[in-house]
């Protein structure tokens, strides 16, 4: 445990009588912290105080409750199924609710997947205002890849649980030190 600081007159200070158990835990964590048990608990009721301490769990729960949500699956299996038929079938309420969930992708994926599913955002926005076009062409292959939506790359992400850990920390910490 590292060395106690000496208290100063113009601390202030709070006793609480808590049980052993918890006593031992807390002492336990400030250990494997290498501070002591009133510098890890004072850390600790900062963040508390000031909201920090939830924020990381917060995100991860925003995140996952979009990219876990009915219209995020609609979308997904919607993206699917036109690599194997690319007609436009759908009628105008069903692809004006695709356009709300790829607006709200922004925020809850890394910003290459963003850009990805702005591929689909704007074949689909090509397809509504072009009574003429029938076809989205965002599966359809481009020599540059510009347009073309790699399902691949948002395959990578979502099917490993380490990239979206990352992802999330990542999120708190531009959250916590914002760079602007």
């Amino acid at each position: 445990m590292a060395k106690k600081q000496p208290i100063k007159n113009d601390d202030a200070t709070i006793n609480f009588r808590i049980s052993k158990e918890l006593k031992a835990e807390i002492e336990k964590k400030a250990v494997e912290k290498n501070v002591t048990t009133s510098a890890y608990l004072r850390e600790l009721l900062e963040k508390v105080h000031n909201g920090d301490y939830c924020h990381h769990e917060v995100i991860k729960s925003r995140i996952y409750e979009f990219l876990f949500s009915r219209e995020f699956l609609q979308l997904m299996i919607w993206i699917y199924s036109k690599k194997i038929n690319s007609d436009k079938a759908e009628g105008e309420e069903e692809l004006n609710n695709y356009v709300k969930t790829l607006k709200r992708i922004e925020g809850h994926l890394p910003n290459d997947l963003v850009r990805e599913f702005d591929k689909v955002l704007f074949d689909i926005y090509r397809i509504r205002d072009d009574k003429y076009n029938k076809y989205y062409s965002f599966h359809s292959y481009s020599s540059d890849g510009s347009r073309t939506f790699s399902l691949e790359k948002v395959e990578k992400f979502l099917l490993n649980n380490f990239k979206l850990y990352m992802f999330i920390g990542s999120i708190h910490q531009k959250s916590k030190y914002p760079t602007n």
